[in-house]
């Protein structure tokens, strides 16, 4: 009789063959750009940046990290090692520095606790709950929506075979002895490893190389607690909906009502936190996102207005939490002092492996349909992107540019019309407040507020 953990593994590796018959051919992959570099056993490697989703918003600096991206070269410039925390499997990418080398780092045990060095990118595949699709469309629609969410730049990867089994190896030699879900995981992908023809999820179709998406590593981010709150993992998203985040969007009241005020500096924290919830929340819906809460995180950002231009601008905070207190540095106190100065908390959604083809927890709750304050402009863009997506060309970029297959296109694509018609519909009905651009609440700002229409 097979134990619980063996029928696990019987049942992963069975959706990782039947789920698709889906073969790659690096050869079809061509993106926008590609990178191409060689193991040491003379196996070609490839980094591919996808073309851009017509009018996104993408950002220079997303141009710029997806270069630096596909500049990192597993056996040159940067450590590579398993990843041996969570629940889904991953290599991680380390970067060298004076007191552990590239050759240090890949001959240690990777425990990252001893290793003083930085993790700056993780390469995760399609196995257990991740999903290499979900992974880098969530960086392309979140950018499609005006970058909401703040997901981290992805492009795809590939890595011979034979160098991601010798850390597969390491990572089960490694947690021989420990007793956690990150160990069967790993256990899931030696298995794999043995009959590669058989996981065309995995590996292309020459069995050389196995692919998937290679994504920056935000760095000092902290846990939205706020949002996710504590509790009972099988209850997490029926604690959401509780929470008061939730709450506030999902009130019929306004934000100066929900607030008591309308002054920049009153409301900027509870609008940011409203507009990253409702973004969430559709974002989610329209992925098929299946572990989301308790898989949010978030940046500290001073938001201030320029009295000149009356616009906001934002830079970076070094202020962290300790002992349930937030402490600011001095120095950006000062700096802050006299200003029209907020300190908030921007979300970052950087867990996005398990989505696309998995059970969509947003929907199932029913989140969309209690939300009751959206950003105008995620609107307007959502609206957009049903149109392209609505098309050859759309279904095209989706199932060539981040290796969706039709089944995933056509969820995707029922998804996103059901957001729309839902939100079209409380629109229409006066039911959808847009009233979570911050922009709004800065004085003498009224002449550029765009006049608000339901449909395009």
């Amino acid at each position: 009789m097979k134990t619980n953990k063996q029928k696990s593994i019987s049942f992963i590796l069975t959706l990782l063959t039947s789920s698709s018959a889906f073969a790659l051919n690096l050869s079809d992959l061509q993106g926008e750009s590609r990178h191409e570099y060689r193991s040491p056993r003379g196996v070609p490697e490839l980094c591919v940046i996808a073309k851009k989703w017509p009018g996104a918003s993408y950002k220079t600096g997303d141009l710029e990290k997806e270069k630096t991206l596909c500049n990192y070269d597993f056996y040159l410039n940067m450590g590579i090692c398993p990843k041996y925390t969570s629940t889904n499997p991953a290599i991680l990418l380390l970067e060298p520095n004076a007191k552990y080398t590239k050759e240090a780092i890949d001959a240690s045990d990777c425990n990252l606790k001893k290793l003083d060095v930085k993790t700056e990118a993780k390469f995760k595949q399609t196995i257990t709950c991740s999903n290499t699709s979900s992974i880098v469309a969530y960086y392309h629609v979140s950018r499609a929506l005006g970058n909401i969410g703040r997901v981290p730049t992805t492009v795809l990867r590939t890595m011979d075979i034979q160098t991601h089994a010798k850390l597969t190896q390491k990572a089960n030699d490694y947690l021989r002895n420990v007793n956690d879900s990150i160990r069967i995981s790993w256990q899931h992908f030696a298995e794999v490893h043995k009959f590669p023809r058989m996981y065309p999820l995995l590996f292309d179709n020459s069995q050389t190389q196995i692919f998937g998406a290679l994504s920056d590593n935000v760095k000092d981010e902290e846990q939205y607690g706020d949002v996710s709150g504590v509790g009972d993992y099988d209850t997490r998203y029926q604690r959401f909906l509780r929470q008061a985040p939730f709450q506030r969007v999902a009130s019929s009241q306004s934000v100066p009502q929900l607030v008591g005020s309308s002054e920049f500096t009153k409301v900027a924290q509870i609008v940011t936190q409203m507009k990253d919830v409702s973004d969430m929340v559709l974002l989610d819906t329209m992925l098929n996102q299946q572990d989301r809460i308790g898989n949010i995180h978030y940046k500290f950002y001073w938001y201030y207005i320029n009295p000149q231009t009356t616009t906001i601008e934002r830079s970076k905070s070094n202020a962290k939490v300790s002992n349930g207190q937030i402490k600011v540095p001095d120095e950006e106190l000062r700096e802050m002092a006299g200003r029209k100065a907020a300190l908030l908390k921007e979300m970052v959604l950087k867990d996005n492996d398990c989505g696309v083809s998995k059970t969509n927890m947003m929907k199932k709750i029913g989140a969309l349909d209690k939300v009751r304050h959206m950003s105008y402009q995620t609107y307007r863009r959502l609206l957009a992107f049903e149109q392209t997506l609505n098309t050859p060309a759309g279904k095209d970029y989706f199932m060539k540019e981040l290796l969706f297959s039709a089944a995933d296109y056509s969820s995707l694509f029922k998804n996103t019309q059901e957001a729309k018609r839902i939100l079209v519909s409380k629109c229409q009905s006066s039911q959808l407040q847009f009233d979570v651009d911050l922009e709004n609440y800065v004085a003498g700002t009224n002449s550029r507020r765009p006049k608000t229409t339901c449909t395009l």
